[in-house]
């Protein structure tokens, strides 16, 4: 096989075990990392330092960082000869990867022990970088390792908003046919069977009596200002029964209503389920079309999109928002509006996204992109 015929077959087949690669090797590096920071005072892994856990689970992080340190060299030497393939940042990606294998060496030490210090190098690394960047850009095949990995990135951004419509499109469509010509029609044909699964009807019986109510406080007072009579009594009741009849049979149909948007949002529910089962590897490459979108933004519209998601959910605000969000399911599957259960939710669930969130800001953000986190805090400091 040529090395055209080689670098067009690795761009339509190859391309994406690459980025699976790269994936495990990026994962590996931050886990690494992980050890460093929470066992080993932010130095490196040694074998000789006793930590402060039982003798099994420092055999085990030892076990567990000689295997992520065995996938980074692995990841590394399958990727720096398709490095022009890559795009920004996946770079960066592969960037963190070389700076934990130079920590550690390039040859696995004797005994499975990590290497701790290695031969100074003759020139800086980041001119030996320089220079073989020139290279590669020198290189007759560069023309045709870009253009291997222009394709690589086109048929992941096709797969991730195809996959991405279909996570949304199936479900609504499904939704809607089943709703329409399936769950309809049984739930109308069984509905006098299924009285009781009509959970909502005490509800909504009692919103039809305060209906009632007001109908006949307005048909008093219409009396009043366009009659020169009050209405009879026998009149009076006659209306108020039929009125009564129709708020009876509206409440009806809203109890069936909310009955068959239950097994409608269910049948959307497995539908989603079965998108995401079916497609894994396209949910894959989407999971790296978005980090590259998002890590590919600037540090200041990094801090910008990160306090409008956090104030937006767990603001000063947010509590209007999560009431009206919560009111609006309970009345799309017909369930009772429970004040002590909304003020319960609102209480807890937003302290825990932002716990989560603050959490994933320190650990993970905070490695992998510093500078976001420096704007973030001053644009914080500022507000």
């Amino acid at each position: 096989m040529s090395r055209r015929n080689w670098v067009n077959f690795f761009s339509r087949g190859q391309g994406f075990d690459l980025s699976n690669d790269l994936e495990r090797g990026y994962e590996s590096a931050l886990l690494i990392q992980n050890f460093e920071l929470e066992f080993y005072g932010d130095r490196l892994v040694r074998p000789d330092v006793e930590l402060a856990v039982p003798r099994s689970v420092q055999a085990s992080i030892l076990r567990r960082f000689r295997a992520a340190l065995s996938i980074c060299r692995t990841t590394l030497e399958s990727l720096e000869r398709n490095r022009g393939q890559l795009d920004f940042q996946e770079l960066r990606q592969l960037q963190l990867i070389e700076a934990v294998v130079s920590r550690y060496g390039y040859r696995l030490p004797s005994g499975g022990s990590p290497a701790i210090s290695r031969t100074p190098e003759a020139l800086p690394r980041s001119l030996l970088g320089f220079f073989d960047t020139i290279r590669r850009q020198l290189d007759p095949a560069s023309e045709e390792t870009v253009v291997a990995g222009f394709r690589r990135r086109r048929n992941s951004t096709l797969i991730s908003l195809r996959i991405l419509l279909l996570l949304i499109l199936v479900p609504l469509l499904i939704q809607q046919v089943a709703g329409a010509y399936l769950i309809s029609p049984a739930v109308n044909r069984l509905s006098p069977e299924l009285a009781f699964l009509s959970y909502p009807k005490p509800k909504l019986e009692e919103e039809a009596v305060e209906k009632l109510r007001i109908y006949k406080q307005e048909l008093e007072f219409d009396a009043l200002l366009n009659s020169d009579r009050p209405l009879e009594a026998d009149e009076l009741r006659q209306k108020l029964a039929d009125k009564a009849v129709e708020l009876k049979d509206e409440a009806d149909g809203l109890s069936v209503q909310a009955v068959k948007n239950v097994f409608s949002d269910l049948s959307a529910l497995i539908a989603f389920a079965v998108v995401c089962f079916v497609s894994r590897d396209d949910l894959r490459v989407m999971r790296g079309f978005f980090d590259e979108a998002v890590y590919g933004l600037s540090d200041s519209a990094k801090a910008f999109a990160i306090i409008l998601f956090t104030d937006i959910f767990v603001g000063f605000h947010s509590p209007e928002g999560w009431t009206v969000l919560l009111n609006g399911i309970a009345k799309h599957l017909g369930l009772p509006s429970q004040e002590n259960f909304v003020m319960l939710f609102i209480a807890t669930f937003p302290v825990i996204l932002a716990t989560i969130f603050k959490y994933w800001i320190f650990r993970y953000l905070n490695r992998v992109s510093p500078s976001s986190v420096a704007t973030l805090k001053n644009m914080n400091g500022q507000g």
